[in-house]
């Protein structure tokens, strides 16, 4: 099944990208955690970076299994996928301050611009990362 992002649905993915990435790590850490003790001659052993443990094995699939995080997750895929479509340097600065938690008003600080200016130009991130080939059209165009 093909998710139909809107331009609205992909502003609200890069607004939230910062938080569902730290909320991913940190729940991916907790899950690693979880695990059984071994005794005798294994717990001394080296285990190599591979995930070894039923237990542990059994929790991460839980959490790719669990229908909100898979929805995150194909969120973030579908932007970090498409992102190379971003060429231009303003844009790409924009939509990094973005992507890393800044807010609208912070980005129109460092970036010497208005809170409207940064706000059509996050539509037009959209717009790109969408596929829209109008992205690049006049702000008078309807597309905006």
């Amino acid at each position: 099944m093909t998710k139909d992002y809107t331009v609205e649905k992909i502003l609200q993915i890069i607004k939230y990208y910062h938080v569902n990435i730290q909320n991913l790590k940190e729940l991916e850490r907790d899950m690693r955690s979880v695990g059984v003790s071994q005794y005798g001659e294994e717990s001394a052993l080296p285990r190599g970076n591979k995930i070894s443990n039923v237990v542990e094995s059994e929790a991460l699939r839980q959490i790719e299994n669990s229908k909100f995080w898979a929805e995150i997750i194909t969120d973030i895929k579908y932007l970090q996928d498409r992102w190379h479509r971003i060429t231009d340097e303003k844009e790409a600065m924009v939509l990094n301050l973005r992507m890393d938690g800044y807010s609208v008003s912070d980005i129109a600080q460092i970036m010497k611009m208005d809170r409207s200016n940064v706000y059509r130009m996050l539509k037009i991130i959209a717009m790109k990362i969408k596929g829209y080939p109008q992205a690049n059209a006049t702000i008078s165009t309807n597309f905006l």
